[in-house]
């Protein structure tokens, strides 16, 4: 039997905390000004591979901490034949900036993230003001943050996180509201964790922010 791939890790443990994340090239047959669409922690990337199978003009790319899960991830983009998407390693809390080019990204999805629910795990979650500024600097204008979980407490706190003043004079703006969730999935794709959630008959709390740089 294979070595099974840890459901977990320590983002803050000493061997992710030096940057290593290396830049993803778009595929030369979608252009140079072709939509990107980042799934950051994509884990066994259910949604990223449907969405790429969904939007072929596309360029989807899965962004991951764990190499045992890319490896897997990669061939079976191999085995698929998807010219539009592809894996790669990142630490959020570290490296992201080393990924793509300033203004390249039209969205950014974190999906069901790992709620870390013991206090003093909390500095572990992902939504915080330092991420937001970069993905302030990689997302174009009119680009988008996207987050779910099922979780309703994260969801709030990454709600809280989001409608600072810090983060709304970045450029992001609630597409639902102040203080609102977005109702229903606006893509053709899910992660296992969503199917997971209606399937149980529960509610995926959903945020999404349209990001536009202040003039």
């Amino acid at each position: 039997m294979g070595r099974r791939v840890r459901q977990h890790v320590n983002p803050l443990a000493l061997r992710y905390t030096t940057a290593r994340a290396t830049p993803v090239e778009r595929p030369s047959h979608l252009g140079p000004d072709c939509p990107i669409d980042v799934e950051l922690g994509c884990a066994d990337g259910q949604f990223s591979f449907q969405l790429a199978e969904a939007a072929p003009e596309r360029f989807v790319v899965g962004l991951e901490i764990r190499e045992k899960v890319l490896e897997v991830n990669r061939r079976k983009v191999e085995a698929a034949g998807l010219r539009n998407l592809a894996f790669g390693y990142v630490n959020m809390d570290v490296d992201l900036d080393r990924v793509f080019e300033p203004r390249s990204v039209d969205r950014f999805h974190i999906l069901y993230p790992d709620p870390w629910f013991k206090n003093r795990h909390h500095k572990r979650r992902v939504v915080k003001l330092e991420l937001c500024q970069t993905m302030a600097g990689q997302l174009r204008p009119g680009g988008e943050l996207h987050f779910a979980s099922d979780v309703y407490e994260v969801a709030l706190e990454a709600l809280s996180e989001l409608e600072t003043p810090e983060v709304e004079a970045l450029g992001f703006t609630n597409m639902a509201g102040e203080w609102s969730f977005w109702r229903g999935n606006p893509y053709p794709a899910a992660s296992k964790r969503e199917d997971t959630t209606i399937r149980r008959g529960q509610r995926p709390w959903r945020i999404r922010y349209r990001y536009n740089p202040p003039a």
